[in-house]
């Protein structure tokens, strides 16, 4: 498992009125010839609700959701579409048009795919995209051969494709999820990792009270504490009602690591202009002391954690931008700090030697002037606009995604 940041950019989909009662019909059609796209997948993102064409691209979802939400439409050998509807202008009837894909082999492509990508790339794609938590040793990839792999050596970047919808088995919450991933990069030079993609959720059934009761008890650990909850709970102004302790992060560079580091850059430049080279790793003209202050300096964290003790509230760092939507707006970074749990041991591998069990611990920043856009269901967006740090950027994976009609029994 590779530590860093993770971005977010899930399909957004606003709170689930089940007492709704709209229908959604519509078309597929190829974009090229008008002709319809038969068995196209037609869904809201991060839900269990959704449907496939007929022979004459048409399909029905009734009983549609109040609100805004993705509605996403794939299928293999077309670009998936990703439409934003809004059930107060409901559509009587939508028309969409999927662009086929372009034949790879007219593709000219500097960085080919890696012919064996999964040998070399298969177990980090599974510890970055299903995760490495304890729900993610239950979680099954059923179609991994739909999956190819390009790595750009100039860019220190993996990149991911998937040909088709990912099916994954996740035996712990008990989820059968279709996957249309249409990103996923990893920067190692940054340790920034991406991916976008929109889940349909199949419940697994059982006749098992036992495996029934694990399913509900799972689904519960993996939703307290995670970023779904704790959007939940900003939105409803309930941060510190929830068990949510929110403090501002300010970060302060550190400008001695930076001057270090710019005058021994400096004689090192100098160094082989004269022509002259480093003997046991020191610099000529640089005293072995003045060698043991850089190694020293370089060894310290790039800046200065500087924690405001104080416990922030809801309303201090969101507000309402509509009837259906809160901004969520702070300087610098936010720390998260959920105090009802602690880390799972799967996690404390990652901590700091001597660290152990602690709340979970999470950090924010905004990559963005814009506000966060937060919806009643815990989604948010633009996922590019946020990253997050720590704990979340460990758990917040596949084996843990709950759908947006989930909400636990226990209440904490």
């Amino acid at each position: 498992m590779v530590r860093g940041f993770l971005l977010f950019l899930l399909g957004c989909l606003v709170w689930i009125d089940t007492d709704a009662q709209a229908d959604l019909g519509g078309q597929v059609l190829s974009a090229d010839n008008r002709q319809p796209v038969v068995s196209a997948n037609v869904y809201i993102s991060n839900s269990s609700i959704g449907t496939v064409t007929d022979e004459k691209g048409h399909f029905l979802i009734r009983n549609f959701p109040a609100g805004r939400y993705d509605l996403v439409v794939s299928c293999v050998g077309y670009t998936t579409q990703v439409i934003t509807v809004s059930s107060a202008q409901l559509p009587k009837q939508l028309t969409v048009l999927l662009q086929p894909k372009v034949n790879e082999l007219q593709e000219v492509i500097v960085e080919p795919y890696d012919k064996n990508g999964w040998e070399r790339w298969g177990d980090f794609f599974i510890e970055n995209f299903i995760g490495t938590s304890a729900f993610a040793r239950d979680c099954k990839l059923l179609n991994r051969d739909v999956i190819k792999f390009r790595f750009s050596k100039k860019k220190n970047k993996l990149e991911v494709i998937a040909n088709d919808r990912l099916v994954i088995e996740n035996h712990a919450l008990g989820y059968v999820l279709k996957y249309d991933l249409t990103r996923f990069e990893y920067d190692f030079g940054t340790r920034i990792f991406l991916y976008q993609g929109y889940p349909l959720f199949g419940e697994m059934e059982s006749k098992r009270s036992g495996r029934l009761k694990r399913w509900a008890a799972n689904r519960e650990d993996a939703y307290f504490g995670s970023v779904m909850h704790f959007m939940r709970s900003l939105y409803r102004n309930k941060l510190v009602e929830q068990h949510f302790e929110v403090r501002r992060l300010i970060k302060i560079p550190d400008a001695e690591k930076k001057r270090v580091k710019a005058l021994y850059r400096s004689q090192a430049v100098n160094a082989a202009i004269n022509g002259t080279v480093m003997l046991d790793g020191q610099l000529p003209g640089l005293r072995r002391d003045s060698a043991a202050y850089y190694r020293k300096v370089m060894n310290e964290p790039e800046s200065m954690n500087v924690l405001i003790n104080k416990i922030l509230t809801g309303d201090s760092i969101a507000y309402a931008l509509d009837s259906a939507t809160v901004g969520l707006e702070f300087p610098d970074y936010l720390q998260v700090v959920y105090t009802q749990n602690r880390t799972p041991p799967e996690y404390q591998k990652m901590l700091p030697r001597g660290v152990y069990s602690i709340p979970l611990t999470s950090e924010l920043v905004r990559t963005s002037p814009n506000p966060i856009m937060v919806l009643a269901s815990g989604n948010y967006f633009e996922g590019t606009d946020l990253i997050t740090s720590g704990y979340w950027a460990w758990s917040e994976k596949i084996a843990n995604l709950l759908p947006n009609e989930y909400w636990p029994v226990t209440k904490k």
